[in-house]
């Protein structure tokens, strides 16, 4: 895949990521795909509408994406309400997943090559090999960094612990 360009939208990128398989995508397209996810300010929620409803045409490609962003979200760095939004929108696609998933991929998660999350989409195939190199941009430092609502920076609440 072509090393993409760092201003591309976050659509395009999408677009771009799931066209092949995941275990191809580059990992400085995975990477730059987590951080735009991760602390863009905009509600990313209609440009993955838009994409998921129409522009993805292919249903492998749509489940790729729909894998990625359910992956991505449930990441530390994601705020509340960020993770809540996508999380809603991952489950209004929840009718993609298919009822029965493929001998290749039960076997493949039942030797733990496959990522439990891409099997339940349906997935013969996962990111786990580039999740290395996206995991130090989810780090509470580098989250500081980029001036932005994370879920480090949002308040922590009271345990029983630090209330006494």
């Amino acid at each position: 895949m072509p090393r993409l360009n760092r201003k591309q939208s976050f659509g395009a990128l999408l677009e771009a990521v799931t066209q092949q398989r995941l275990s191809q995508v580059a990992s400085d397209s995975l990477v730059e795909l987590a951080k735009q996810l991760w602390y863009e300010e905009r509600d990313l929620v209609p440009v993955l509408q838009r994409e998921v409803a129409g522009k993805l045409r292919e249903p492998e490609q749509k489940l790729r994406a729909l894998y990625l962003v359910d992956l991505l979200r449930r990441f530390p760095c994601v705020s509340t309400d960020k993770a809540a939004r996508l999380k809603g929108f991952v489950s209004s696609w929840s009718s993609l997943k298919p009822a029965e998933r493929s001998p290749r991929a039960t076997q493949l998660v039942s030797r733990y090559q496959l990522d439990k999350l891409a099997y339940e989409w349906g997935l013969e195939e996962d990111v786990s090999k580039q999740m290395q190199d996206v995991l130090a941009f989810q780090t509470r430092h580098y989250a500081a960094t980029q001036g932005v609502k994370t879920g480090y920076s949002e308040s922590t609440r009271a345990t029983p612990a630090a209330a006494s």
